[in-house]
């Protein structure tokens, strides 16, 4: 369901979450990501802020008894909603049907963001709340040559969304979409170098590409599928330079649950920035007791954002330090009712 309202007014609906971070006692997070599977990808997306990480971690299939703890799990510790993604394709897991049962048995609202290739194995995708396919083409050669893989898999991907809303008329169902250039936007080489050192890995991307053409005909496409579509823009290559904020405020807001059972503060930068390294330690408690103490906030601390190239929550953190308090970059912004 689209609306009007910038997603950043959300921020009003959570006023209590936003005063315990003013005031440093954390409330549990609203929303957490949700990595049921983590290893290689069955695409290659040549923009992938992830794939170093990915390439990284040893694989990692989240247990089945995990997911079913998680649903109440999130409902007893005041979790809103979760979003079902992660460094890997999720539908990798092949009991992902276990966690979309726990969650809807416990009243948390779930999105799933996939692409799309698997998604015919998911037998209870009615369960979600809403549904993104990462497309990021409108034609199966743009989509080959960008993903790494062969045109009839993206044939398969539209009958699959076909399918599904005929079956699910109601299901919030959105095509993503990242716009990207190769001589405009970093490729999946440029992210985390630090890590891709120390872990040895290069990568070879495609040069002198773009999905700039297909992005045209995203529209008719989404409406003859009968969906919403998502277009954005990959990260630039200089993006830190534009950021209007100096810390990561917003940290507390979400978290990360690993398949590997780390808890990860930040969805980007997920294996840098760990709170716990096993969150079902002690029957769970571990992660409310550590949550907001010293040591949460002290790894707060360390989160340097100009090391970061790609933010996804660049704009809430620009919101939360200069319109909810006053930082540097308040004077930017028309901020008095007038």
């Amino acid at each position: 369901m689209q609306t009007d309202l910038d997603p950043k007014v959300k921020l009003l609906r959570h006023y209590e979450r936003v005063k315990g971070i003013i005031e440093g006692k954390f409330l549990p997070p609203l929303m957490v990501d949700i990595d049921v599977y983590e290893g290689p990808c069955n695409l290659d997306c040549v923009w992938c802020s992830q794939a170093v990480s990915r390439r990284c971690v040893k694989r990692a299939v989240m247990p089945v008894e995990t997911m079913k703890k998680l649903g109440p799990f999130s409902r007893s510790w005041g979790i809103k909603a979760w979003k079902i993604a992660g460094l890997s394709e999720p539908v990798l897991n092949p009991h992902i049907d276990v966690l979309l049962h726990s969650g809807y048995d416990n009243g948390i609202d779930m999105g799933m963001t996939t692409n799309g290739v698997l998604i015919d194995r998911i037998r209870n995708i009615n369960k979600l709340t809403w549904l993104g396919i990462s497309l990021d083409a409108t034609t199966a050669k743009t989509w080959s040559l960008l993903k790494k893989s062969p045109e009839r898999n993206f044939h398969g991907i539209i009958d699959n969304i076909r399918k599904i809303r005929t079956k699910y008329p109601d299901l919030d169902i959105s095509i993503k979409y990242c716009r990207w250039s190769s001589s405009i936007h970093p490729d999946k080489e440029k992210f985390y170098p630090d890590i891709r050192r120390l872990n040895g890995k290069d990568f070879k991307v495609l040069k002198k590409h773009d999905n700039y053409d297909d992005a045209e005909k995203l529209p008719d496409l989404a409406r003859s599928l009968g969906c919403d579509y998502i277009l954005h823009d990959a990260f630039p290559s200089d993006f830190p330079k534009l950021y209007k904020f100096e810390k990561c405020l917003v940290t507390p807001l979400e978290g990360v649950f690993g398949a590997d059972h780390k808890f990860h503060l930040c969805c980007d930068a997920r294996n840098v920035y760990v709170l716990t390294d096993d969150y079902t330690r002690n029957g769970w408690k571990e992660l409310p007791s550590i949550w907001g103490s010293k040591k949460h906030k002290d790894l707060i601390k360390k989160i340097n954002p100009q090391k970061c190239l790609g933010c996804s929550k660049w704009k809430m953190c620009s919101v939360f330090e200069n319109i909810i308090l006053d930082g540097k970059f308040t004077k930017d912004y028309q901020v008095n009712f007038i």
